[in-house]
């Protein structure tokens, strides 16, 4: 199939440029579209230029497909302030390229007619698209490789990278507790979250498109981490991970592929199904997961590379129907 590869540059709701690549194929499938995401600190290439390979495939399937940096990586505008890795993660973790990838989405529903997506990425990138795609509903699949569930740092601040939406309910949660004299007295004992109260008062909704339309709120991932301490659990899961992943499996079709020599698979089972396996019964219908045996998290070798695609690939003709109609069981 011909497809149409070009350069092109969008802004961000923060009016910083993002560099990414369009890739359209002339008998396109209109109204689908595909966002390949940051897998952390590399650029809209990805290890092994997966993300070329991956851009390639499902264009010739008839999807147009934009991968692109987000802000502060490659080629585009912005800074990494944090000097360790494991901090960046940390914060990519709990949504630091959300925002652009909606803005992502916002430009391709803009300029290509895009109006239902497939997110697709390796770890961070993964992350991402589960984070984003809870929180939006143009979002009908998302494709995960290797998904960190848990917090690399647990220092990292949680509020930092928090959408307008969250930020707008948490200051109505607060409003609501301003006649209740455990919270007065929990605030002037030192024990609320001034930053998290400052931030939400102080933050205005911006002109760069609507508020997301969300499934869940900081609240449920509060929530979810406070079940957890009281019951005494010890592990990192990354609180959004659990409430953003069933929100997706309520009604969402999900592809996970784990490699066979990444601890990421462990991890998953160990600390996510460990403490949410009836929920996930309840859900797992509309998941499809996959373990590329012997494979390494990067999926160096060629072998490991067809056979991902192979999977993605199969996904997304089954559940995109001849009509163009995404949907799940």
């Amino acid at each position: 199939m011909t497809t149409d590869v070009k350069p092109l540059v969008f802004e961000n709701r923060e009016g910083m440029r993002l560099m990414g690549i369009l890739h359209r194929p002339v008998d396109y499938r209109r109204d689908i579209g595909v966002l390949i995401l940051s897998p952390g600190i590399k650029s809209r290439v990805a290890p092994h230029r997966l993300y070329v390979k991956m851009a390639n495939k499902f264009s010739n399937m008839g999807f147009s497909v934009l991968r692109f940096d987000p802000h502060g990586i490659g080629d585009s505008e912005g800074d990494v302030e944090e000097r360790m890795a494991a901090d960046f993660y940390g914060t990519v973790q709990v949504g630091r390229f959300v925002n652009d990838t909606i803005d992502a989405m916002d430009w391709m529903q803009r300029e290509v007619g895009i109006t239902r997506f497939v997110l697709t990425g390796l770890c961070g990138g993964a992350i991402t698209g589960l984070l984003a795609g809870a929180m939006d509903r143009r979002v009908h699949m998302l494709m995960g490789l290797g998904m960190p569930v848990t917090l690399d740092n647990a220092k990292t601040d949680q509020t930092r990278y928090m959408t307008w939406g969250q930020l707008h309910d948490v200051r109505g949660t607060y409003l609501r507790k301003l006649l209740d004299p455990k919270a007065w007295g929990r605030f002037l004992t030192l024990k609320s979250d001034y930053r998290l109260i400052l931030k939400s008062v102080a933050t205005k909704r911006n002109n760069h498109g609507s508020r997301p339309r969300m499934n869940w709120t900081i609240q449920d991932a509060v929530r979810d981490d406070l079940r957890a301490e009281k019951s005494g659990a010890s592990n990192n899961l990354n609180p959004y991970f659990p409430i953003a992943f069933h929100s997706m499996l309520e009604s969402r079709r999900v592809t996970l592929i784990f490699s066979g020599a990444d601890r990421l698979h462990w991890e998953f089972e160990e600390k996510y199904l460990g403490s949410h396996a009836k929920e996930f019964r309840r859900l797992q219908g509309n998941l499809d997961m996959h373990v590329i045996e012997k494979a390494n998290h990067v999926l160096t070798f060629k072998e490991w590379q067809d056979e991902m695609l192979a999977i993605l690939a199969s996904g997304l003709e089954r559940f995109v129907e001849p009509g163009g109609t995404m949907h799940v069981s």
